[in-house]
């Protein structure tokens, strides 16, 4: 799969000689392969620093990405130019696991043994976003039903190299390999299309909700920076078992630390994806 990096530049909850806050540029891979760290000097928080460090993080690595996912809104116009003048497409975009587990790392035992510290919110890279409106998905790519599926970690271990027109996973290694991951498959007829969309759109996780509508529950794919499809709606008493399978869903998703993932196939009888994704709900 080509490489996608994660990106986040921001002030660091520590203080220099001039009670300024540090400035920092973290860049890696997915799996943590690659790994880029640099202060940038509190007067040069500017696209062109930006810039100029993505050149010199791809000489590095050897390797120019597919795509930079980053998420901080007030850094976006930033991050966004930067990323034009390295010529490297960026993308807003819940979907940074890898990122937010390092930054999270930093946080509890980087900064905190820095002179300057400052004690913060734990969360480091907030993701959570305000009240989003769910869309349904397009007519033409509604799926025909879908699974409730379980795999181990040590099942997903070689989910990179699985046949798959459309998909992306991270590294799963740290898990316990007796972890059960719930997932979702999808099957419909236009799987293709329907996976080529999904991809487009950038999956983050799947949660089954509640709706404001008695009796009415939906699942919803949340995508990208700010966007939310519904896949799927229930209505109960109809739906009844199918409700109760979407809160099984998400007991089990909450025991896997909400890591979970969404497949698309044109039956489950095949061993061929038209779509795979590892997701987790942050």
């Amino acid at each position: 799969m080509a490489t996608i990096w994660e990106l986040d530049f921001y002030s660091r909850p520590v203080l220099d000689e001039n009670n300024k806050k540090i400035w920092e540029l973290l860049i890696c891979d997915t799996d943590r392969q690659f790994e880029w760290v640099k202060e940038c000097p509190s007067n040069e928080v500017n696209s062109t620093w930006l810039a100029n460090q993505l050149r010199e993080a791809v000489t590095a690595s050897q390797q120019t990405p597919l795509k930079i996912r980053f998420f901080r809104p007030s850094m976006s116009n930033i991050i966004t130019r930067g990323c034009k003048q390295a010529e490297i497409p960026a993308l807003a975009s819940r979907r940074l696991f890898t990122l937010s587990d390092w930054l999270q790392e930093r946080m509890e035992q980087v900064y905190p043994q820095r002179p300057g510290f400052q004690a913060v919110d734990p969360k480091p890279l907030p993701l959570q976003v305000q009240a989003i409106t769910s869309l349904p998905v397009p007519n033409a790519l509604m799926g025909d039903r879908w699974i409730l599926v379980s795999l181990t970690a040590a099942d997903l271990a070689s989910a990179s190299e699985w046949s798959m027109d459309f998909g992306e996973t991270f590294q799963t290694a740290s898990l316990p390999p007796d972890l059960v991951i719930p997932g979702i498959i999808m099957i419909s007829a236009r799987a293709l299309p329907l996976a080529a969309w999904m991809s487009g759109v950038d999956p983050v996780f799947l949660k089954f909700e509640r709706a404001a509508m008695a009796g009415k529950t939906q699942l919803l794919l949340e995508a990208s920076a700010d966007d939310s499809w519904i896949l799927t709606s229930l209505q109960a008493p109809k739906d009844s078992k199918a409700i109760a399978e979407g809160d099984s869903f998400e007991a089990a998703k909450q025991k896997a630390n909400g890591i979970h993932f969404l497949a698309v196939q044109t039956s489950p009888d095949v061993e061929h994806f038209a779509g795979f994704w590892l997701l987790r709900e942050v």
